[in-house]
């Protein structure tokens, strides 16, 4: 059984469920700002991780919203999840990623989606914790006119994602000044810091979004800056854009994707020139060329934090998943995940081929 843990900015239909849907298709009825979390279990009950119905969603809670007494502000349930990861990452040795799902997940899908990465992208050398945000995809794909309601619903829950990105980064900074405060304290008794009474884990922080998801990502990243009064602050280590559904130049410009660079040490861009999803997106619904195809429009342009990783040699699946869902359905692109979870060098790795030094590879088909 995998606990996942999760936000959503989706209406709520129940406060715990072991049956039925937790959340629904549309906003939260306060507005698409706000966002409750919660946790629920996913069982895998087949053997193959990468098929969703082998997992089964069980148990789903949420925190309660809850009135502090000390202070007569509310203690957001956010308090309580962030604070249940820190206990849960600190005995254990494993990173954290956020997940971001495409176009037509419903809340279950994305929480069987979630699972399974957690399972594929850990490692024997690096195992991972996946966190998932659930915006109000309606998890229908036809007809055509759902894709731009997703979009749209996408775009808005930016807001969402925002907000909960500056609570987890003023959590994270609230457990780094409770530290050093202890420290401070113990040097200046001339003591040795007990590890045991540190709040803050080491463990590092990833984002994954797919697919349509990186089009939220682009609102959460520019309500991120604004909340944090212009300022970028270092929140990840990787992100990983896979698939995304975005204009190619999302990284060059400062009102998309551009900000991103400040927010993650590294990101890499897995695309597919043959990814039928995308190449759809560009013909019949009037998109600019998408990030998820080419990759970058210009490397040049972008810092030299971004690579990019080219899959069309590998992103054959099953024919309706029109070239889109490699990133969880091909070992050879999650292979290339973990080794860099692991730390592995970008350059002479096996199973890629280098197109440009340092900044772009194409991964090649086993056997």
């Amino acid at each position: 059984m995998t606990q996942i843990y999760f936000a959503s900015n989706r209406d709520v239909l129940h406060e715990t469920s072991s049956k039925g849907a937790l959340f629904g298709p549309r906003f939260n009825a306060a507005g698409p700002q706000i966002f409750r979390v919660g946790k629920a279990e996913v069982t895998l009950a087949g053997t193959d991780p990468k098929d969703d119905g082998a997992w089964s969603v069980g148990q789903s809670s949420l925190y309660p919203e809850t009135l502090a007494a000390t202070d007569d502000k509310t203690k957001l349930g956010s308090a309580s999840l962030f604070e249940d990861l820190r206990q849960i990452l600190k005995g254990n040795d494993r990173d954290v990623i956020v997940y971001l799902h495409g176009f037509a997940n419903t809340f279950e899908n994305s929480l069987q989606r979630a699972a399974a990465l957690e399972q594929l992208y850990s490692s024997a050398r690096q195992q991972v914790m996946v966190v998932l945000f659930s915006w109000p995809s309606n998890g229908q794909v036809q007809p055509a006119w759902n894709y731009f309601s997703d979009r749209e619903d996408a775009e808005a829950s930016g807001l969402a994602m925002g907000r909960a990105l500056k609570r987890l980064v003023e959590f994270l900074t609230d457990l780094r000044s409770d530290d050093e405060a202890l420290v401070l304290a113990a040097r200046q008794r001339g003591e040795v810091p007990d590890k045991a009474q540190l709040r803050q884990c080491s463990r590092r922080l990833h984002l994954v979004a797919h697919s349509m998801g990186n089009w939220a990502l682009r609102g959460a990243v520019q309500k991120f800056l604004q909340l944090n009064g212009g300022t970028p602050r270092r929140v990840f280590d990787c992100a990983f854009l896979m698939a995304a559904d975005e204009d190619n130049d999302a990284l060059q410009l400062p009102l998309k994707l551009q900000p991103l660079d400040a927010l993650a040490n590294r990101v890499f861009v897995y695309h597919a020139a043959n990814d039928i999803v995308l190449t759809i997106s560009d013909k019949t619904k009037g998109m600019p060329d998408r990030l998820g195809s080419d990759g970058p429009q210009s490397l040049d342009q972008v810092s030299e934090r971004v690579m990019a990783v080219d899959c069309r040699l590998v992103a054959d699946t099953r024919l309706e998943d029109g070239r889109h869902q490699y990133y969880r359905l091909r070992d050879e692109v999650i292979t290339d995940i973990q080794a860099t979870l692991c730390d592995d060098p970008q350059e002479s790795r096996p199973g890629r081929q280098e197109k440009r030094p340092g900044r772009a590879w194409l991964l090649l088909a086993k056997g």
